[in-house]
C-alpha cells in the first residue's frame, strides 16, 4: 500500500512539472511572438497578431507583446502619389543617363561649343544647297510655264511632255520646299539642344555643397 502511494505522488510531481514546462514554453513563445499594431476604419488602434488585408495599405506597426515597436511600416501612396512619383523616377534615371552620356562626350563647355558650331554649319550648308536647288526648280518651273502660256496665247496645242514637265516641276518644288523647312526645324532643335546641354553640363559640372 505504502508503494503505491509513492508511485502515485511520483506520477502526480511528474504531471505537474510537465504542465508547467508546457505553460512556460507557451509563455515563452507569446514572449517571443511580433504583434501588428494598426488603425481600423473606427479609429481605434487595434494590436493583433495578424493585420486584415484591407488595412495593411494604411500603414501598420510591428510591436513586441509589450508594446515596444520593432519597425513602422508608413502608409502606400495613393494611386495618383504612386504614378507621380513612378514617373519622377523614371524622368531621374533618364535625366541620370543624359548627364552620364555628357560627361563621356564633352571634356568642357568649350567642346560643346565646337560641337555646336561644327553642326550647325553643316546644317546651314544643307540648307544652303537645297535653296540652291529650290532656285533652280522655280527657275524651270517658270520657264515651262511662260511657254506653255505662249503657246495657248497662240491658240497652239501644249504638248503632253509639257504638261508633264510642269507636273513633274510642281512636285519637285513641293518636296525640296518641305526638305528645307524640316531641315531648318532641325537646325533649330539642334541649337536649342546644344544650349541645353551645356546649361546643364555646367549644373552638373558645379562643386557639390558639403
Amino acid at each position: 500500500m505504502k508503494n503505491r502511494l509513492i508511485i502515485f505522488l511520483q506520477a502526480l510531481l511528474i504531471s505537474n512539472f510537465l504542465n508547467a514546462g508546457m505553460v512556460y514554453a507557451d509563455d515563452s513563445k507569446i514572449i517571443n511572438k511580433n504583434f501588428y499594431r494598426y488603425t481600423n476604419e473606427q479609429g481605434t488602434k487595434v494590436v493583433a497578431q495578424t493585420i486584415p488585408p484591407q488595412y495593411v495599405r494604411g500603414g501598420y506597426e510591428i510591436v513586441t507583446v509589450n508594446g515596444a515597436v520593432i519597425k513602422v511600416i508608413p502608409p502606400s501612396p495613393s494611386d495618383a502619389d504612386a504614378e507621380r512619383i513612378a514617373k519622377e523616377r523614371k524622368a531621374a534615371k533618364e535625366q541620370s543617363l543624359i548627364d552620364i552620356q555628357l560627361r563621356r562626350s564633352y571634356s568642357g563647355v568649350g567642346d560643346i561649343d565646337a560641337a555646336k558650331t561644327r553642326n550647325l554649319q553643316e546644317l546651314r550648308d544643307n540648307i544652303n544647297i537645297l535653296q540652291a536647288n529650290l532656285f533652280g526648280v522655280k527657275s524651270q518651273l517658270k520657264n515651262q510655264e511662260t511657254h506653255a502660256a505662249t503657246l495657248e496665247r497662240n491658240n497652239q496645242k501644249i504638248s503632253d511632255e509639257l504638261l508633264k514637265n510642269i507636273t513633274t516641276l510642281h512636285a519637285e518644288e513641293k518636296e525640296v520646299t518641305s526638305q528645307i523647312q524640316q531641315r531648318e526645324l532641325e537646325f533649330k532643335t539642334a541649337a536649342d539642344k546644344y544650349e541645353q546641354d551645356k546649361k546643364r553640363f555646367i549644373e552638373i559640372s558645379k562643386p557639390k555643397t558639403p
